[in-house]
C-alpha cells in the first residue's frame, strides 16, 4: 500500500458527475445521520468513492469511521491501484463547511475533505477543502462529464 497515500497537497480536486451523484445519493439516503466514506483516483481526478460505515454514537452530528470499513477501502483502493485522494461525511443540518470537530478531528494535509450538506435537502451542495496547518482553506472542485 506504499502508493496509497498523495505525496503533495492537492490544489484542486476532479470528480465526475455521476461520482458525485453517488455520493450526494448516499447522504440523501440517510438524511439525519452523517454518512462519510473514501473518494479515490489518480493525480487530482477522483474515479471512485468508498462509502464507510458511520459507527459514532451522535451520528447526527459526528461521524466515526467504521475501522474495519476503512481496512476494506483502503484494501479496495489499493487492488484497483488508485491513490486515497479524499475523505467525504454529510452535513445533515448545516452549511457545507468544516465545523469546529472536523477541524480538531483532521490529521491528513495531502488529500481532501469534502462536506456535503443538506439543509435544503431538495438542492445538497458539496464543498471541498484541504488542510493547513490547523486550518481549512477551500479547494477547487471541478466537476466533469460522466
Amino acid at each position: 500500500m506504499s502508493g496509497l497515500w498523495r505525496r503533495k497537497r492537492l490544489t484542486k480536486l476532479s470528480l465526475t458527475q455521476s461520482l458525485y451523484n453517488s455520493i450526494i445519493a448516499h447522504a440523501c439516503a440517510f438524511p439525519h445521520a452523517e454518512v462519510c466514506g473514501f473518494v479515490a483516483g489518480k493525480n487530482a481526478t477522483c474515479l471512485s468513492a468508498y462509502p464507510v460505515g458511520n459507527v459514532s454514537p451522535t451520528p447526527e452530528c459526528a461521524y466515526f469511521m467504521d475501522p474495519h470499513g476503512q481496512i476494506s477501502a483502503m484494501s479496495a483502493i489499493d487492488l484497483r491501484g488508485e491513490t486515497l485522494l479524499g475523505i467525504y461525511h454529510s452535513h445533515p443540518n448545516t452549511p457545507a463547511r468544516p465545523s469546529r470537530r472536523d477541524i480538531d478531528g483532521a490529521a491528513h494535509s495531502h488529500i481532501a475533505y469534502l462536506i456535503v450538506s443538506l439543509i435544503d435537502k431538495r438542492y445538497p451542495s458539496m464543498a471541498a477543502f484541504s488542510l493547513s496547518g490547523s486550518e481549512f482553506t477551500p479547494l477547487r472542485l471541478i466537476f466533469t462529464p460522466t
